[in-house]
């Protein structure tokens, strides 16, 4: 046979072959028995999921661009729980299948595409491990590989031999525009996922596996990202490589380590998490926040982390909030009904007053503002806190050793020791849940404190007293609004200062006009003062009116006491006061000096006496206080 006639002959084979494999094609949704395809696709996803799977309608065939089959309103059940809500349900799967499998009867498929499922799961945390479950339990390719798996894992467990790993195809599988529906923990109340679309790609059950997927939570758009080294070990519980992220406006997190998903699920790793704002953060997930947390901005976390179904541990923490960061550890524990945190932070510089924020309620807006103080039912929190330089408002520390404690309705903020105001303080701010209501406590300590940076720390621009020593306060009131608080707070206030001055007080001008004026005011003088050598003060709080019981300033010229109320509403005084003055030593000198020659007979001596007390009242307001003498006797009776 010559060549053009055998070349003739072989593309009239090959154009035959051709246009066989086109009619066979053609004619496959004709050979093909479509119910044969919904029984056998129902049976093979039932195999690769573990559940059962109901195709209401018969498959649609297509042979271009790729052979497929169309299930219409497709759901999936739990097995054995007929009557419960579908755990899914789909109004379309489309699935590429292979043409010759299906020729010789086989079901196989590439590619599976969910069209608007909607998943339902009762507790998300106890569902996914029944769905890995069932999964390994079925009888079909899927079960197989991972109770093949999981025997592999049995015999090896810290290393399994990954290269005897069976191997079958998975393919890809796309969710478009799905939801998913749950219920948060011990809530009847279902909450949604929306606009879920993704991609899970695992081309052989002993290759890696990823997901990548956009949904929405609660009104915000979050991209997940997920990926296994070894999947198939993964399901049959053993330990994987993964890294997952998760980016949204409120949070953004990452985690690359090692995991174990089965019923006693574990992670160790690397955990990086940022947030714009810790109080749209705990809002966002759900966690009503205290009415202060809204002062921590931006919350940024890396650290090393093993989480378990129970515990998760933090080790070599970076906490980064506001440009303050600290390093330390910290560890959660899940096994009662709300999260117990304990841990320890040491920082450079701190702001206790945002950091206290998040778990004692400050004020966040004008007087009468509501005091929230749900967050004390709902952590168990111990967190021991240094820091190098803190401030609380206008106040700057030193050496700071504080602890912020939160369990069984009592929260507490407390200052174990810190440098100020020249001296050490010790503070204490606490709250308890009672049966009449919310109560607070607040205690301060300090030693060997200057009173003047004191009193500029509390927003007195020119201080009255100047001088060092001990100030102490305890304060009690039921915690309603922040309004009410200088009406229903009680408690005592104390005062010991030594070696210091009365700054603008000039104590001459004052006996003088005591002695010869009826009423006058009390009026600062920038040129004087009164040295004094101890001054103590101690007043009763109550009601909104403090009521002093006894105040004395000690002098090298007389002692000064006082008493009595003074109100803190209206800023008014109602004080009594007294001068007691040293016994006079002009007596003794003036009789050495008449002593002489030509003295008469000395007399008997005469005990020195001292001149009279001057007594006062003390009325008008804190910024304009006047000065009502007493009757003073005639001279020389």
């Amino acid at each position: 046979m010559s060549w053009p006639r055998l070349l003739r002959l072989i593309l009239a084979i090959i154009v035959l072959a051709a246009a066989g494999v086109a009619a066979v094609i053609a004619a496959l949704p004709f050979i093909v028995s479509t119910d044969a395809i919904r029984v056998r696709l129902a049976q093979e996803i039932s195999a690769w999921t573990g559940y059962s799977v109901e195709l209401r309608q018969p498959p649609r065939l297509t042979v271009f661009p790729v052979f497929q089959a169309s299930l219409s309103d497709v759901t999936l059940s739990k097995l054995g729980q007929s009557g419960q809500p579908p755990v899914m349900s789909a109004d379309r799967i489309d699935v590429q299948l292979s043409a010759l499998d299906a020729l010789m009867g086989h079901i196989s498929f590439s590619e599976t595409r969910i069209i608007h499922p909607r998943f339902r799961l009762n507790e998300p945390v106890t569902d996914l491990p029944q769905l890995f479950t069932a999964a390994a339990n079925s009888q079909g390719r899927l079960g197989m590989v991972i109770r093949a798996a999981k025997r592999l894992v049995a015999s090896n467990p810290n290393d399994p031999q990954v290269d005897q790993l069976a191997s079958q195809p998975f393919g890809r599988v796309v969710i478009e525009n799905g939801s998913l529906a749950y219920r948060r923990f011990g809530s009847p109340l279902e909450e949604q996922v929306s606009d879920i679309n993704g991609t899970l790609d695992w081309p052989q059950t002993s290759s890696p596996a990823s997901f990548q997927g956009r949904a929405n939570w609660r009104g915000e758009a979050t991209e997940i990202n997920f990926s296994a080294e070894q999947p198939l070990i993964l399901l049959a519980n053993g330990l994987s490589e993964i890294t997952a992220s998760v980016v949204s406006k409120p949070l953004t997190f990452t985690f690359d380590g090692n995991a174990n998903i089965s019923k006693n699920m574990f992670f160790e790793g690397e955990l990086t998490a940022k947030s714009p704002s810790l109080g749209e953060t705990m809002r966002w997930a759900g966690r009503p926040s205290s009415g202060g947390s809204s002062m921590i901005g931006a919350v940024d976390l890396a650290a090393n982390v093993t989480l378990t179904p129970v515990r998760a541990k933090f080790n070599d923490v970076t906490l980064t909030t506001d440009n303050q960061s600290a390093k330390g550890v910290i560890e959660i524990g899940l096994e009662q009904p709300v999260p117990a945190v304990t841990g320890t932070l040491a920082f450079q510089t701190l702001d206790l007053r945002s950091l206290m924020s998040a778990f004692i309620p400050l004020p966040s807006g004008g007087a009468g503002d509501d005091i929230d103080t749900r967050v004390i039912n709902q952590i168990d929190l111990d967190l021991r806190l240094s820091a190098q330089n803190a401030t609380v408002g206008p106040v700057d520390l030193a050496g700071l050793a504080a602890a912020v404690q939160v369990r069984g309705g009592r929260a507490m903020f407390d200052i174990g020791d810190a440098n100020a105001f020249g001296g050490s303080v010790q503070a204490n701010v606490q709250m308890t849940q009672g049966a009449d209501g919310v109560n607070s406590e607040m205690r301060f300590n300090g030693t060997a404190l200057d009173s003047a940076a004191l009193a500029s720390a509390l927003g007195i621009k020119q201080p009255f007293l100047t001088g060092k020593g001990t100030v102490s306060l305890l304060m009690k009131s039921p915690l309603k609004t922040w309004s009410s608080l200088r009406e229903s707070a009680s408690g005592t206030i104390s005062l010991d200062l030594s070696n210091g001055k009365m700054q603008g007080f000039d104590f001459n001008d004052f006996i003088n006009k005591a002695r010869t004026d009826r009423f006058f005011a009390l009026e600062r003088k920038q040129d004087a003062s009164l040295g004094f050598n101890r001054l103590t003060m101690k007043a009763e709080i109550a009601e909104g009116i403090a009521t002093l019981e006894n105040a004395r300033v000690e002098t090298g010229n007389g002692v000064l006491t006082l008493a009595g109320i003074v109100p803190f509403l209206d800023r008014s005084l109602a004080l009594s006061g007294e001068i007691a003055f040293p016994v006079a030593q002009s007596q003794n000198q003036d009789q050495g000096q008449n002593q002489g020659q030509n003295a008469p007979a000395p007399q008997a001596p005469q005990a020195p006496q001292a001149p009279q007390p001057i007594n006062f009242f003390v009325g008008g307001s804190w910024d304009r206080p006047f000065i009502s003498p007493m009757s003073q006797p005639a001279a020389g009776n």
